[in-house]
């Protein structure tokens, strides 16, 4: 079978095409508030971002400049601090401008800008789908055999290999199993999620679908389980822009939800269908392993789950005496990054470190 090698592909991967860094989509996502003209949610953004650089600002760290994750975990405990304030508040929860009304207009501006971020990645997207060159340059690389665990939401990645000619998977039940694993960790652009008894109201491939043996063998009640009620499809490039730009206009028969998992530390990937055989792949690649190449990934501290995950297979790896032959990080900021990587891979297992840019890299050679 030959070197097995899984790659951990972050933000800075995709950057080479033109994709958004995390501290990219904080702006974005601001001038999405200016676009729809909401005063309120730019007062608020403003100062939270204010009380964001301020932190920065006195923090020793890799990067001063802001997160959207940081923003958006900062953003949850904004809204828990005014819905303390409404216990000193002389009026009730419904009495019109109180603290509890803050709260819960933050708390629609998140769910707003976690749609708004949707739109962000396609627009960047289209963009960056003229750009491929330096991502074809390491797709060259790939074997059939290699896994690809990715936290990016674009299909560059996918593209590319397709103009390729190179047979690829996303590693979930209903593919054919064959070719690159491409292990989207937090859901992708083309993914959609429907309900199931909607599904077959799509002609696209049918990615993953939860079978109950309680169901299906013994004829119980269908479960009242959002595993169950929701099924994940793959929309095809050609039918993405029109599904994407219009999905505020679904017909009654063709409901959708674009199944990316969003932002902050507590994303609720357990929502997203077929995450859970997306995860545990994930985590057969990285224990099978001998090579792990980690790009543009900087493991922040909002990739907590990623974080317990990885730890758990290397621990296991570590007890059965089997590390990686090798580990090789590639970043710009690999240096100060390969303290946080060292949690996760041990204090002794060496990481040999290339402070570079992904598109600095010769894949040709690298990957030989």
């Amino acid at each position: 079978m030959g070197t097995r090698r899984a790659f951990i592909l972050g933000a800075g991967f995709s950057k080479q095409a033109g994709m958004p860094l995390a501290t990219d989509l904080t702006d974005y996502l601001l001038e999405k508030f200016k676009e729809y003209k909401q005063k309120d949610a730019i007062t608020w953004f403003a100062w939270l971002k204010e009380r964001a650089n301020w932190i920065e600002s006195n923090r020793v760290g890799i990067s001063s400049l802001l997160n959207i994750e940081q923003i958006f975990d900062l953003a949850w405990f904004d809204a828990e601090l005014w819905r303390m304030e409404q216990q000193r508040c002389s009026l009730g929860r419904t009495a019109g401008d109180v603290p509890w009304q803050v709260a819960e207009n933050i708390d629609a501006w998140l769910r707003q800008m976690e749609e708004d971020l949707r739109d962000v990645i396609w627009k960047n997207q289209k963009k960056a789908s003229k750009n491929l060159q330096h991502i074809a340059n390491f797709s060259q690389q790939l074997w059939e055999n290699d896994a690809v665990l990715t936290f990016n939401y674009d299909t560059l990645l996918e593209k590319s290999l397709t103009n390729q000619n190179k047979v690829w998977q996303y590693g979930l039940p209903q593919e054919n199993g064959s070719g690159v694993k491409i292990l989207k960790m937090h859901g992708s652009i083309n993914w959609f999620i429907v309900p199931r008894n909607q599904c077959e109201n799509f002609d696209y491939q049918l990615l993953f679908r939860k079978e109950d043996l309680n169901v299906t063998k013994h004829k119980a009640p269908s479960p009242d389980e959002i595993e169950w009620k929701y099924e994940l499809i793959k929309v095809p490039d050609s039918s993405l822009p029109n599904r994407i730009e219009n999905r505020m206009l679904q017909h009654e028969s063709k409901q959708y939800v674009i199944g990316i998992a969003g932002l902050g530390s507590y994303k609720p990937i357990s929502k997203l269908p077929g995450s859970g055989k997306v995860w545990h792949n994930a985590g057969r690649a990285l224990y099978q392993a001998d090579e792990i190449y980690i790009i543009g990934f900087s493991l922040s501290p909002f990739d907590s789950m990623a974080r317990l995950h990885f730890s758990g297979v290397m621990l296991e790896r570590s007890e059965k005496g089997n590390p990686p032959k090798k580990i090789i990080l590639i970043d710009p900021n690999a240096c100060e990054l390969k303290v946080r990587f060292s949690s996760i891979f041990g204090q002794d297992t060496p990481i040999e470190i290339i402070n570079k840019r992904a598109e600095q890299v010769d894949w040709s050679v690298f990957l030989r």
